[in-house]
């Protein structure tokens, strides 16, 4: 089945688009490619339906197994039991009102909700915008603690590669600042009126020479290998040679 799905799509990717409907017969090339084409265009909105309920099947079966797993927990009160319970009040929570508020814009055209703003939307609003958003910005501000913590480590000058690394990072970085920038630059300018060499020094000059010719071909060249390795992966799904639990 994975075989026959990704075949599809690949079929789909790899042939010419059919032609506009709108064309005269007369003028339509005909051959097995345009009926192949013709055919592809056809089966897509019914592929993509039956893609999008195979979705709901799984999210549903993912859903289930989490909470299976989760009430096992609180029965058997193991460790962290406490954290299952807010786990499932949580999702029973979030699934009800955003259902509830979904339903009332449904029946209200959704343009009347502003104007008589029902219980709904108020939970709605309260769950996701006070207290989801909220935490995760919470949660991305405390791992910016350990990001500057790597930071550290990695541009500790160790090797000549690390001080490439920290010299490029503290070029960009002092891009970003204004003040920095027009002091440097302003400075330069000054000393630098004729002189059109002198001129490629000044800050924001060196970080996009750093950007163009040495940051955006490291990153195309990272971006490439990721590609290979998922193109890679990808085959190994589709031909399933890709074994699961040791089978």
């Amino acid at each position: 089945f994975i075989f026959l799905a990704g075949l599809f799509w690949v079929l789909v990717f790899l042939f010419p688009k059919p032609i506009d409907s709108q064309t005269p017969h007369d003028q339509r090339p005909k051959g097995f490619p345009q009926d192949v084409s013709f055919w592809l265009a056809d089966a897509i909105p019914v592929v993509s339906n039956f893609s999008n309920i195979l979705t709901a099947f799984i999210l549903g079966l993912g859903v289930f197994s989490l909470v299976r797993i989760h009430l096992m927990r609180v029965a058997k009160k193991q460790n962290d039991w406490p954290f299952s319970v807010v786990l499932l009040v949580s999702m029973v929570a979030m699934a009800t009102f955003g259902y509830w508020d979904w339903k009332t814009r449904l029946d209200l055209g959704g343009a009347k909700v502003d104007e008589a703003w029902p219980l709904a939307a108020y939970g709605k609003d309260l769950l996701f915008d006070g207290m989801l958003q909220v935490m995760e910005a919470a949660m991305f501000s405390l791992i910016a603690f350990f990001i500057l913590s790597a930071a550290y480590r990695a541009f500790r000058i160790r090797s000549v590669e690390a001080t490439i690394l920290l010299c490029a990072a503290l070029i960009a970085m002092l891009n970003l600042m204004g003040a920095v920038v027009v002091t440097w630059d302003g400075m330069i300018e000054s000393f630098g009126k004729d002189n059109a060499f002198l001129m490629n020094f000044t800050l924001s000059s060196v970080a996009g020479f750093i950007r163009d010719n040495l940051q955006t071909p490291g990153i195309r060249a990272i971006d490439f290998g990721i590609g290979l390795g998922a193109l890679a992966m990808g085959l190994r799904l589709w031909l399933s040679l890709e074994r699961v639990g040791g089978n």
